[in-house]
């Protein structure tokens, strides 16, 4: 594993300049480098930033398992705002947006 250091503005509002100014990788567990630390400031607007670089592939979901989560989060929010009239609101939101809860995404 790889960590990548950098020095990113973060302070709100427009950056005056680069929005970074020097990113290295290094080692997991190792200090941040002298080329970032001696470009950073006190107060100037930029951060020191860790981003820990992951080697194992993104995994996607299936489908049948988005499905399933969808319908799931939907029951356990309408049971919770209106347990009343849960299951009348659940058919209603499957009917509008059918591709949602079969697990489709809006891309």
């Amino acid at each position: 594993m790889k960590w990548r250091y950098s020095l990113r503005w973060k302070r709100p509002g427009p950056c005056p300049g680069e929005p970074e100014l020097a990113s290295e990788v290094v080692e997991a567990g190792k200090p941040a480098p002298e080329s970032v630390m001696s470009r950073w400031v006190a107060g100037a607007g930029y951060a020191v930033c860790v981003d820990f670089l992951c080697e194992r592939p993104v995994i996607r979901w299936s489908d049948e398992r988005k499905a399933a989560t969808r319908r799931r989060n939907l029951a356990s929010r309408v049971n919770r705002i209106a347990p009343l009239f849960a299951d009348e609101l659940i058919e209603r939101e499957l009917t509008a947006r059918p591709d949602y809860f079969r697990g489709k995404s809006p891309r």
